[in-house]
Formats: structure tokens, C-alpha cells, sequence
């Protein structure tokens, strides 16, 4: 069921036109939740941030701008890891059309997620690429979708989490790039008891413009037929076993 009300569905209309979106709802097990339900809302709209590289040294990079005024609204989603498949929704259901990779990283907050900044470590556990050999526009798997679901690993502890949804857009001259990004709350159930998921990171600092995907250019004449991945590995295996 989708839950939209009309301050909701007023504010994400301009998005609409400038094929720009955001993440507001969370998707369990196929079933919509509600706008801004679990997920940490932002004030930076449905605007991409990049501002000439600056954004990869930015706190905003957790979360995204302004987020730090919303992270006590949003309950925790109750989710079992191995069993439950959890994603995110566009606004309104906007297609995305921009090229660029996907990922969605997870940080376990120390207590309650509500007062979590994203501070702590992160770690990967869900991406999308592009198909083999090439990266024009349509090639690349996040292309035309507005629906992101993945099977939640079995090796996640326990505890409440960050779960971050991060689409790169790659479509810019220059090298530059169009991040959207958006935080959600979840309440992981498991019984998990095997090592600590890596490889670790923090955000900022998972980012520098010398990594080898931020020297992709889409621009490039021919164009490239690999883009390099931003990020570290995935857990628990680095492949894409976690798709639905």
C-alpha cells in the first residue's frame, strides 16, 4: 500500500520535473511503509549534493544535509536479518534515469538509533553496477527502477542500525558527480555470533576524488566500458547474492 499525504506528494511534485529524487520510504518484504515512517528525513530536498568534491569531507555524506534536525522523528524498523528483505522507495515512484552505481551500507548505532549521528563504522552489504562492457546510460542497473530490495545478510548482529541508500550519479562533464543519498532506522533481530562485518569504514573518508571511480568520465571519447566500483568490498561475500 502506498502511504502518501498531501504535504508529502506537494513537496516531491518538483522533483517530477527535474528528474531529481530522494528515498523517503522504506520497503519490507514488498510492503511500502510510510513517508518518513523509518526513514531520517533531510533538508536538502530532492537536490543531489557534490559542490566541487566538498561533499566527500562533509558529515552531510552520512546522512545528507540537515538530516541531524529529523533523526529523532523516524521508529526503528523490527527486521530479522536472513530472513527479511529490506530497500527503499523513490518519491512518488520517480524512474531514475541518471547513470551510476548504488550502493547501501549499514552502521550499527551504540544505542538507540534515534540518537545516532553515523559517527561509528559502516560497512556494505548491498550495490549495484552496470552491465558487462558497457556504461552508457541505460547499461547501468539502477536505470528506469524506483524500487531498491535486498535480502538482509544472515551475518549482521544484533543491535539498531543506519541503513544508507547512495546513488552516484556519473552523468556530469569533469569527472563530477550527483550524490542522493538518504539514512533509514532498523531494529535488526539475530542470531548471529561469528565475526564482526568488514571491511570497515567511516563516512567521511570512505570517499577521495584519486579513488579510481571518481576518475571515471562518462564524458571520455570512446566512452569507458567499466566503471570501478566506489567502496570498499560487501559482506559477508563481495557479490551480488544478497539481490532478490
Amino acid at each position: 500500500m502506498k502511504n502518501f499525504s498531501l504535504a508529502a506528494l506537494t513537496a516531491v511534485l518538483p522533483a517530477l520535473a527535474a528528474a531529481h529524487y530522494h528515498f523517503p520510504q522504506l520497503v519490507i518484504n514488498g510492503r511500502e511503509t510510510g513517508v518518513y515512517e523509518y526513514v531520517r528525513e533531510h533538508d536538502n530536498g530532492y537536490m543531489p549534493s557534490w559542490d566541487d568534491g566538498r561533499f566527500l569531507a562533509s558529515n552531510d555524506l552520512r546522512c545528507n544535509k540537515g538530516s541531524e534536525n529529523h533523526r529523532g522523528t523516524p521508529k526503528a524498523a523490527k527486521v530479522t536479518a536472513g530472513k527479511d528483505s529490506v530497500g527503499f522507495v523513490t518519491n512518488v515512484h520517480s524512474k531514475i534515469q541518471h547513470p551510476g552505481p548504488l550502493q547501501v551500507y549499514l552502521s550499527k548505532a551504540p544505542g538507540d538509533v534515534r540518537d545516532y549521528d553515523g559517527s561509528g563504522e559502516w560497512f556494505k552489504v548491498y550495490q549495484l553496477g552496470h552491465h558487462d562492457g558497457s556504461t552508457k546510460d541505460q547499461d547501468w542497473l539502477v536505470w528506469n527502477r524506483d524500487t531498491f530490495e535486498f535480502k538482509l545478510p544472515a551475518e549482521i548482529p544484533s543491535g539498531q542500525y543506519l541503513m544508507r541508500i547512495e546513488h552516484i550519479a556519473t552523468h556530469e562533464p569533469y569527472k563530477a558527480r550527483e550524490f542522493f543519498l538518504q539514512c533509514a532506522h532498523l531494529d535488526i533481530q539475530s542470531q548471529y555470533s561469528g565475526k564482526s562485518p568488514s571491511p570497515t569504514f567511516r563516512i567521511p573518508g570512505v570517499y577521495n576524488q584519486d579513488q579510481p571511480f571518481f576518475q571515471y568520465d562518462s564524458w571520455a571519447n570512446p566512452q569507458p566500458g567499466t566503471c570501478p566500483m566506489p567502496g570498499p568490498n560487501m559482506w559477508p561475500n563481495d557479490n551480488l547474492m544478497n539481490v532478490l
